[in-house]
């Protein structure tokens, strides 16, 4: 089926969306079409940010299609079509792997997937296990990646300080909020083909069918 991709860069906080200054923990809406129903006039008003680089981004997957997400990038997605399959799948390259290890290190707690899994690497090992395979294998790598990573992140969207960008990201875009709805023909370039009534009806449609559903933004760790 179909999917609405909805993309945030790295360090622009979504509308709705409230991450903790260390990003252990964020608060947003319960679902995704809470948040179109609630917020989707804010959001096609961040495509007049005045800087291109601070802009969503939004397409359209159909069946067979590939998305590729670079890590750091806040995502969403609509299921627009009554059945949607998908697979995804996180890795490790070697152009991330500096914020790789900085997140071994650094964000434990955010580490999941493997905690309740006996037969599972735990996240306090998981630094440790994964720079001995990455030694072995290719020793050029990880010297040049964790040098790099000792000198910090290379990713906007984490931090080591409480009080991070990610705050000042939010209030930034946060700040435009009032800011009227010129660049109408951006925001329509955006929703390209697929128009907003068509969206905020799918984003009802999924509240009244899936009333305990949860979903929305989350970051990537792709390459």
């Amino acid at each position: 089926g179909r999917k609405r991709w909805i993309f945030y860069p790295p360090g622009v906080t979504p509308p709705g969306v409230h991450p903790s200054p260390s990003g252990a923990d964020v608060a947003m809406p319960i679902s995704l079409g809470e948040w179109i129903l609630n917020y989707w006039e804010e959001h096609l008003g961040r495509y007049d940010d005045p800087d291109p680089k601070r802009r969503p981004l939004e397409c359209t997957v159909e069946p067979g299609d590939v998305v590729f997400v670079p890590h750091g990038w806040w995502h969403s997605v609509l299921n627009l079509d009554d059945v949607n399959v998908a697979i995804t799948h996180n890795f490790v390259s070697r152009s991330n792997l500096p914020t790789v290890l900085r997140f071994l290190e650094k964000k434990q707690d955010q580490i999941s997937g493997c905690r309740d899994r006996e037969e599972s690497i735990k996240p306090e090992s998981l630094l440790d296990e994964f720079s001995k395979v990455l030694k072995a294998k290719h020793p050029e790598w990880y010297a040049e990646a964790h040098a790099e990573a000792q000198r910090g992140w290379k990713c906007a969207a984490w931090t080591d300080d409480k009080d991070d960008d990610t705050a000042d990201a939010m209030d930034h875009a946060d700040g435009r909020r009032d800011n009227g709805h010129a660049g109408k023909k951006r925001k329509q370039d955006a929703v390209d083909s697929l128009s907003t009534n068509s969206i905020i009806s799918r984003a009802k449609a999924e509240e009244v069918a899936n009333q305990s559903s949860t979903g929305g933004f989350s970051f990537s760790f792709a390459l």
